[in-house]
């Protein structure tokens, strides 16, 4: 297949390079591809997918690119020799990344050929007729035009208008997709096979995206990941509904956010239970997806009782922008679905059907395909304090909407992040599940008291790991406070209804005091591409002039698993944009809320919930006073190897596993064995 794109386009047809606009075309849908002329010129050619329109050709001249909000979907491309502006929208972001850089380098291949001719349209082949260029490799050293590796290009070069990340909830991931464990050497558990229950299920292939996947070929997945990533890719593109699990470190993070960036944007929601999951992912979370927000959690004694129902009906029919992102939707992707409850995954797929105007038809999600990650042996929902004692079901699993769901079920089992200490790998997967056998008992007892030994080291001090913020503020505090000098204190800017604010971006710090010296942690991807991301550790070095804002200079000390080798870097760090879109009232006005606010942290301390998704080389972990199933887990797990591990106590209960999770991951690896004979 050549370098093509399946999205919407708008083209403005100029009368000079900056004269106005003499002509506009606009198709909904159309095939844009690279085609080249007898006469060698590079012309872009659209192609609409009715059918009722003729091909459209652009020749490529001195192309600028306007790549502002490429991770949307979105990007223009200005050709100078037939002035013309080519708006794309509603494309996969990653295909539309190794598109614009195709543009940029076939151009620059071609530009000095010297037979050219003035207008496109004078050949011998007609313009229909052309064959696609066949994509280029971000290799100069290689003459080969097979697929190149996903995310192995980079960026075009910006024209007048210079990209920054884009301020609208999403992380801007540069060349490349970030994963939270983004190791690439794995160490694969030989005895383990890649669990699957592969159950059929009708879907409307008008809503499936193998348009998006069709130059993923067996090869080629098998180069930008493992065959069992490989094989959710298949599943996923053939529209069946998905659940994807596995231990921490296993890439289902890497995997999410691989699916995410070859799908439509304008097609695909991501969503997450919580808000810190939405963050890290570029989503929402599903109570502001839902257009309800809070209603989710209502306090009643049915999850779908006539009250309950017939409020939240009145609340989304007399919202058309939240029916019309329900209706626009084809497929949604859920980060954490281990925390989402029974309650909450039954109300969100009712209220799906309510929007779609198919209550009545029993279809799950009213045909909308559902791709979940999760991890049920990790942290459970956490259910509101007033409806607790109520909901008997805890886990999305056992709801009734599940079952319906026919999930194909795959666990990852390929280690990751500890992928150089595979015995430690062993032992968190018997934590894991919830087993104590000596040797394990033996080797974790082993790690108490065991400080980590500072000396001669980075700035870094060890991450303690705590069960409660409260334990997590104090222990920062106490060290703050150690610190020479004076405090240096950034307040949140926040814009819309306070009561949606705070359900929105409680992951996000209201208020985060700094001196120089503090050791900080970053909450979100600012430049993939050097390491910067989600997790990565650091140490304020020095403020800006307060002419400059006053901002904190940060020495980040990025691990070789995210950049090899290890690297520090100072980067002067900026208040970020987070913000979520809510459908509210009778009005059916949509309110947008904003938070700005340095995406840092304290990082002396921890907690367990805030430390899912991310890696340590080093960690310090209280468990005294442990709550919660999987918690253990969970902190046990965030280190990369286990001689980095460091145990303040241990006591055999704290590995905790609900027998619910247990006896639901038999079922499905039971039948994956079954259909794998």
């Amino acid at each position: 297949m050549g370098v093509h794109l399946n999205c919407g386009v708008y083209i403005e047809e100029l009368s000079s390079a900056c004269g106005p606009v003499h002509r506009t075309i606009k198709h909904d849908k159309a095939r844009v591809s690279l085609v080249k002329s007898d006469n060698s010129e590079l012309i872009i050619r659209i192609k609409p997918t009715n059918g009722s329109s003729k091909s459209l050709g652009y020749k490529v001249s001195d192309p600028k690119f306007f790549t502002r909000f490429m991770r949307e979907g979105k990007s223009t491309v200005f050709s100078r020799a037939d002035p013309v502006n080519i708006m794309l929208r509603n494309c996969p972001p990653d295909a539309l990344q190794l598109f614009l850089y195709n543009v940029k380098v076939l151009w620059n291949q071609l530009k000095n050929l010297k037979s050219r001719r003035s207008s496109v349209f004078k050949r011998d082949t007609s313009l229909s007729l052309l064959d696609e260029v066949l994509p280029v490799r971000n290799e100069p050293a290689s003459e080969s035009v097979t697929m190149p590796k996903a995310n192995s290009f980079p960026g075009p070069e910006l024209s007048p208008i210079r990209t920054k990340r884009p301020h609208l909830g999403l992380t801007h991931t540069g060349a490349g997709v970030c994963s939270s464990t983004p190791v690439r050497n794995a160490t694969q558990n030989k005895k383990s096979t890649v669990r699957i229950v592969p159950l059929s299920l009708g879907v409307d292939m008008d809503k499936t995206f193998s348009h998006v996947l069709l130059d993923w070929q067996g090869k080629n997945a098998l180069e930008n990941g493992t065959m069992e990533q490989a094989r959710v890719i298949e599943s996923v593109k053939k529209g069946a509904n998905v659940f994807c699990t596995g231990g921490a470190g296993t890439g289902k993070s890497y995997l999410l956010r691989k699916l995410a960036g070859i799908l439509p944007p304008s097609e695909t929601a991501v969503i997450a239970s919580t808000g810190l999951a939405a963050s890290l992912i570029g989503g929402i979370t599903v109570h502001a997806f839902s257009g309800v927000g809070q209603m989710l959690d209502l306090a009643d004694l049915e999850d779908l009782s006539p009250s309950w129902l017939e409020s939240v009906t009145k609340r989304v029919v007399s919202n058309p922008r939240t029916t019309a992102r329900w209706r626009d939707v084809h497929r949604i992707i859920i980060d954490e679905v281990s925390m989402i409850s029974s309650r909450v995954f039954t109300r969100f797929e009712a209220i799906a059907r309510i929007a779609l105007g198919k209550y009545d038809e029993k279809v799950p999600f009213g045909g909308i395909q559902i791709i979940a990650f999760g991890d049920f042996f990790q942290l459970p929902p956490v259910l509101p304090s007033a409806v607790a004692h109520m909901i008997k079901k805890k886990f999305a699993f056992q709801s009734l909407v599940w079952r319906a769901c026919r999930f194909q079920c795959f666990e990852l089992q390929t280690s990751w992040r500890q992928s150089g200490d595979i015995k430690f790998f062993h032992l968190l997967n018997e934590v894991r599940e919830g087993s104590s056998p000596q040797w394990v008992l033996d080797a974790l007892r082993s790690r108490v008291h065991k400080q980590a030994d500072e000396r001669n080291k980075s700035p870094l001090l060890t991450t303690r790991l705590c069960t409660h913020r409260r334990d997590t503020d104090r222990f920062n505090e106490q060290l703050l406070k150690s610190l020479p000098g004076a405090v240096r204190v950034f307040e949140k800017k926040d814009i819309g209804p306070r009561s949606l604010i705070a359900e929105s971006f409680s992951a996000i710090p209201d208020k985060i005091r700094l001196k120089v010296g503090a050791q900080v942690m970053l909450l979100r991807n600012l430049d993939v591409s050097r390491g910067l991301v989600n997790g990565v550790r650091g140490v304020v070095e020095s403020f800006t002039p307060s002419s400059e804002g006053g901002f904190p200079l940060v020495r980040f000390f990025v691990p070789p698993a995210v950049a090899s080798p290890a690297s520090e870097m100072s980067v002067v760090v900026q208040p970020e944009r987070w913000t979520a879109n809510f459908g509210c009232g009778a009005t059916g006005k949509e309110v947008q809320v904003t938070r700005l606010q340095l995406p840092l942290c304290l990082a002396w301390a921890i907690s367990i919930h805030r430390s899912q998704g991310i890696t340590l080389d080093s960690v310090e972990v209280d468990l005294s006073r442990v709550f919660e199933h999987g918690q253990a887990y969970v902190a046990l797990s965030r280190c990369r190897r286990f001689g980095g591990l460091h145990l303040l106590s241990w006591q055999n209960n704290f590995i905790r596993v609900d027998r619910r999770v247990t006896e639901f991951y038999h079922r499905i690896r039971e039948q994956s064995n079954t259909n794998l004979n």
